[in-house]
């Protein structure tokens, strides 16, 4: 994900801006004003809330002209209204004028007025269309058709088994302590997950996510989940704000998208979240996109985080030291 930080003029007006879409419904709350204070912690500044005057989507046009910060503010502008675990006509009407006004092609707009107008097969449908999914599907029938189709659909229902393909993973017991190997075998039974190729073990095309739990040290718990996908999202180079979008309803709003995981509510920490997204944007490399695990299972996990810059949480607070990406 290309992220740019913003300056302190720049996050004055994105901070007007996320306001005047809060009142939009009437009310500011206090999930909103949490937004609003999470916010200026990452960016570093103290504008008081209360004296942040409204906005028009006009003024803000006028004032914001970087392409990149319009469109990471229109997804700050989505987030926020959802931030109080629903969605309101009055404020997704809001988004959408600033996002026109800012001449951002968001399709994440375009989902919120599915969400607001009940559409909730329309809603999957288009996540499930840009979600990493569609690319694997793709790449499967390109090398494998039907036969990788079969294993892939089967694997992700839990249902395919492989003997031979289960012994390599089960031999991932036998590498090096805090090696990546190692640590997904320790990562899956600890968590209770079968390894590809035994029963119930997930489809291999997925593995990058469990990877993606153990190289950043989140787990998986709901807020961790959420971190997981936000991360995911930063070094993500296609579509990354799909992930965003995808964990704030299902883990914050309470709709659940796949039928692998229950919908939960309250569980996006703004502060978390935007965190877990500059340390997957700092990445040198993209997990999810011609990254290969096998060729460096044998690795330590820290050494691995060295060389595709996975830095700590702290490193991302202001007044934190910065710390410049290794090479590759």
């Amino acid at each position: 994900m290309e992220l740019k930080m913003p300056t302190v003029e720049q996050a004055y007006w994105g901070l007007r801006a996320m306001k005047t879409v809060a009142l939009a419904d009437g009310a500011l709350d206090d999930t909103e004003r949490h937004m609003l204070a999470s916010v200026q912690t990452i960016l570093g500044t103290n504008y008081v809330v209360e004296n942040l005057a409204p906005v028009t989507p006009e003024e803000l046009a006028s004032a914001l002209i970087d392409p990149q910060i319009r469109h990471q503010l229109t997804q700050g502008l989505i987030v926020i209204s959802l931030i109080d675990g629903k969605a309101n006509v009055r404020e997704t009407e809001a988004v959408e004028q600033f996002a026109r006004a800012l001449q951002v092609d968001a399709p994440e707009v375009r989902d919120l007025r599915y969400l607001i107008n009940g559409e909730m097969l329309r809603l999957r449908l288009d996540l499930a269309r840009r979600f990493w999914l569609r690319e694997k599907v793709k790449d499967i029938w390109q090398h494998e058709r039907l036969k990788g189709l079969y294993k892939f659909v089967r694997g992700m229902l839990g249902r395919y088994e492989d003997a031979q393909l289960a012994s390599r993973y089960q031999a991932l017991a036998q590498y090096p302590p805090g090696s990546l190997g190692r640590s997904y075998w320790e990562y899956c039974r600890a968590n209770g997950f079968p390894l590809p190729g035994e029963k119930g073990g997930a489809a291999e095309q997925v593995l990058f996510h469990d990877c993606a739990h153990v190289l950043s040290g989140y787990g998986t718990t709901p807020d961790e989940e959420v971190q997981v996908a936000c991360f995911s999202a930063g070094f993500q180079r296609r579509d990354p704000w799909t992930f965003v979008f995808f964990v704030l309803l299902q883990f914050h709003v309470g709709i659940r998208l796949t039928p692998i995981t229950a919908a939960r509510t309250g569980f996006f920490d703004p502060v978390k979240a935007m965190i877990a997204i500059r340390r997957g944007a700092a990445m040198t490399v993209d997990l999810n996109n011609g990254w290969d695990y096998w060729p460096v299972m044998g690795e330590q996990v820290e050494e691995l985080r060295r060389r595709y810059n996975i830095l700590p949480a702290e490193a991302f607070l202001p007044g934190a030291r910065p710390l410049a990406a290794s090479p590759a």
